[in-house]
């Protein structure tokens, strides 16, 4: 399942970036992230509880940064499982600046298995986008609070 977005955050670029980088910063943003910690270079563990209709679950996964043209772009993959299925996916992320701050365009691939895929397949893109709205609105929140 593809999906896409766009959002405008209300900082420079490179402090946008940093942010987006930083797993501190994107445990406090993430929607149900209960734990985000590095496990490598680029590479993070994660702990994240999130419901889609029916079916909740609590997924634990591993986050890998690649392709990184600071402070432009980068690759992020993800791999998770919990008890009602599993999730996997790579979004590319493309920074820009704007008179305003920085645009961030997100590309996504996501295949979702389990429980979770055969109640939530129809609804997974409404709740995804919805999930990415609030992370976006949470980091714009951090990054304009010490302006």
């Amino acid at each position: 399942m593809n999906f896409a977005g766009d959002s405008l955050l209300h900082a420079p670029q490179q402090r946008v970036w940093d942010a987006l980088l930083d797993p501190e910063v994107l445990a406090k943003c993430l929607p149900g992230c209960e734990r985000l910690e590095t496990t490598g270079p680029d590479t993070y563990s994660a702990v994240v509880s999130l419901g889609l209709a029916a079916v909740k679950g609590t997924y634990t996964g591993q986050v890998k940064i690649s392709e990184k043209r600071e402070p432009d772009q980068y690759v992020m993959a993800v791999e998770g499982t919990g008890s009602s299925g599993t999730v996997k996916g790579t979004a590319t992320m493309t920074l820009s600046a704007t008179t305003e701050g920085t645009s961030v365009h997100w590309n996504a691939d996501v295949q979702i298995g389990g429980p979770i895929a055969g109640v939530g397949q129809r609804l997974f893109g409404g709740v995804s986008k919805l999930v990415a709205g609030e992370f976006f609105k949470k980091m714009d929140q951090h990054l304009t609070q010490d302006q």
